[in-house]
């Protein structure tokens, strides 16, 4: 069928050419299909709207349950790190309690088993590695990874250390594998001395765990982390435990050249050592830490002592002819003396420096033992401590001795007895009378080492407290040993460089009884010090120290032939600060004192006196020199002292510390 065509209107096929009429033709098309594209738009909107609100809830709630799941799984893998976590923990402290319970062999079981414990807990820890594809959690993830595998070299070090020590354990008074049951305990030391070599590679493996838990501590940086987290400071304990693990491999490295070289300082292998041995009476106070009263010398061999001779320092004096000048800083105070003896010479703190002095004119003296190799210094403390362990000791023509309290002078008894030995006066001559000291050393000698093994470990502590508070100085002619000494702290040395252990300020208090009574015997000190700042690059500091003498005082007039311990205490002070430090005011000298520069440091030097039950006060107001962001202390302790109390107060925190070794204390300003 033919499709009929519209007529056209005859004007307007007049008037139109064909070119016009397919324009209107195209616009017509495009009229059209704009009509359906808005009828399909009013039909469909809020379907296409319906359809993106619908994927992204989907989407939304696929994550979030990803994130559940993620998070529940965290949760129970937590949980479970969290209770092998505690049951490591009760494992680490039964190793620690078995240990101070002298169990070397179950303390290397239990610490074991905390190996294999944290293992396990390395490996539950192993499923949330996916952690480290987040970027904001794998930083925490990675310092989880070193802080256990910190765990597992410390943990490591601590069993090979347990192994190597486990041999030796009868002599150090441990329970272990009863190596040394057999023969006298000399004949234990000197295996102990003959056998200790192989110990010594072993430290090269624990030295290689420390190094490698110091490494993986050192990429934790405390500041990442909050204050506190569900009542835990976690902050405050990453810094703490960075701080023990630092100490505790600075202590290895200290000991193990004192290790290695003890058997040669011991005489081990038949390399006998003869040594000077000094007593200093801290009762009669001097720079090192007590006058030198009397001495012996002696031999080691396979760490077996035997005494040669012992005599009063005054005898030695005697056989000293050299005529030298007293040095200008003890002339001041010392008038009595024109010439500087023997006895007279530890008048630096710093132990090496007096004994350069006293070792080089001792040479001089014709007579006495030559190829000395080495001075050890004690004082009453290590006396009286070594009464306390083993007992009551007699020395044959000298009577028995003890550390039991005498109420002649409310003190040890050894120390009374010593007293009226050495210094109460006779109207006779009496002989021999500061001899005593080689036999009284033979008599505890020989009591050492009858003792039972279980006062051994005692008497091991002891001897480390000892060499801690300076009741105990060394000093060798041998470098090697010189140095090994230096590293454990036992040569009594006063160095710039420990005022670098402390970053900052440093104080050392150091006193001399020229008196010539034992006063120092009821004499005690507290000490306050203030800091304010810093300001301009400085802090200024007011120390002031009270000392006070508890008890009556003596007849010390000869004539009257009695004991004489306490009379007025003329005190030569010093204080030895940071280079730069400038004084601004002081009270309670009896003049003014002296300032100069000595061993590195900035040094106050003054005099004062103290009465039987009186009291004395130094106060000082100085400046140091100041550029830490946060205020650190070294606190040098003087050989010989009790230990003292002082008080910390940094811009108004306040904090006491007892010194009974040298400290180290820090505080914000």
């Amino acid at each position: 069928m033919k499709k009929t065509l519209p007529a056209l209107d005859p004007i307007d096929s007049i008037q139109k050419s064909p070119e016009t009429i397919n324009d209107e033709a195209n616009d017509q098309a495009n009229k059209n299909l704009a009509t359906q594209e808005k009828k399909r738009l009013k039909i469909w909107p809020q379907k296409k709207i319906w359809q993106i609100v619908l994927i992204s809830c989907l989407i939304f709630l696929v994550i979030l349950g990803m994130i559940g799941a993620v998070g529940a799984y965290t949760y129970r893998v937590t949980k479970k790190i969290e209770t092998q976590g505690q049951s490591l923990k009760t494992e680490v402290q039964t190793a620690f309690d078995v240990f101070k319970a002298q169990n070397l062999p179950e303390t290397e079981l239990k610490l074991t088993a905390s190996l294999d414990q944290l293992r396990a807990i390395k490996i539950t820890y192993s499923q949330l590695s996916f952690y480290e594809k987040f970027p904001l959690a794998k930083k925490y993830y990675i310092d989880g990874l070193a802080g256990l595998e910190a765990a597992d070299h410390g943990l490591q070090a601590a069993i090979i250390a347990i192994k190597a020590i486990t041999p030796y354990a009868d002599v150090l008074g441990f329970e272990g594998e009863d190596s040394f049951t057999g023969g006298t305990a000399e004949d234990r030391i000197n295996l102990l001395l003959q056998t200790l070599d192989k110990v010594t590679p072993q430290f090269d493996e624990i030295q290689n765990h420390l190094d490698e838990l110091q490494q993986n501590l050192a990429t934790i940086d405390p500041n990442d982390y909050p204050e506190e987290i569900r009542g835990i400071a976690l902050k405050t304990q990453l810094i703490s435990a960075t701080q023990a693990v630092n100490q505790g491999i600075k202590m290895f490295d200290e000991f193990r050249p004192m290790i290695e070289q003890l058997p040669s300082i011991a005489g081990g292998k038949g390399e006998r050592k003869k040594y000077l041995i000094l007593f200093q009476n801290d009762n009669e106070l001097r720079p090192t830490g007590g006058f030198l009263t009397a001495y012996s010398v002696i031999y080691m061999e396979n760490g077996k002592v035997s005494p040669e001779k012992s005599d009063d320092i005054y005898e030695l004096d005697k056989k000293f002819y050299e005529k030298i000048d007293i040095p200008e800083s003890l002339g001041r105070y010392l008038t009595t003396e024109k010439y500087w003896n023997l006895r007279d010479m530890n008048i630096s703190p710093d132990f090496k420096i007096s004994m350069d002095t006293f070792f080089q004119y001792y040479q001089t003296i014709r007579g006495e033992p030559d190829n000395i190799d080495g001075i050890i210094a004690v004082d009453t403390t290590v006396l009286t401590r070594l009464l306390e362990i083993l007992g009551p000791t007699e020395v044959p023509g000298y009577g028995t001795f003890s550390a039991e309290l005498d109420t002649r002078c409310d003190c040890p008894q050894v120390v009374y007895a010593l007293s009226e030995i050495i210094t109460r006066p006779t109207p006779y001559l009496r002989e021999d009378r500061k001899g005593i000291l080689g036999p009284m050393m033979q008599s505890i000698l020989v009591k050492t080492y009858s003792a039972p093994k279980e006062k051994w470990s005692e008497l091991f502590a002891m001897a480390w407290e000892a060499i801690k508070g300076r009741h105990v100085q060394m000093y060798f002619i041998d470098e090697q040993a010189q140095l090994a000494t230096e590293n454990i702290g036992g040569a009594g040395r006063l160095t710039p460089d420990l005022a670098k252990e402390g970053g900052g300020d440093f104080l050392a208090i150091v006193d001399a009884n020229l008196g010539g009574a034992k006063s120092n015997l009821f004499t005690s000190y507290e000490v306050s010090q203030v800091i304010d700042g810093p300001v301009d690059g400085k802090i200024t500091k007011s120390v002031e120290i009270t000392y006070r003498n508890s008890r009556a005082a003596d007849n010390c007039n000869l004539e009257a032939g009695k004991l004489c311990l306490n009379s007025t205490l003329a005190d030569w002070h010093r204080l030895y600060l940071p280079l730069g430090s400038e004084l601004i005011e002081f009270q309670g000298f009896t003049q003014e004192p002296k300032l100069y520069e000595e061993l590195g440091f900035q040094v106050i030097d003054g005099f004062f006196k103290l009465e039987p039950e009186g009291v004395a006060k130094i106060k000082l107001s100085y400046t140091v020199p100041y550029t830490l962001t946060d205020y650190h202390l070294f606190i040098w302790k003087q050989g010989g002292i009790d230990p003292y109390e002082t008080v910390v107060d940094v811009n108004g925190n306040q904090t006491q510390l007892t010194i009974d070794q040298d400290q180290t204390y820090t505080d914000i300003f």
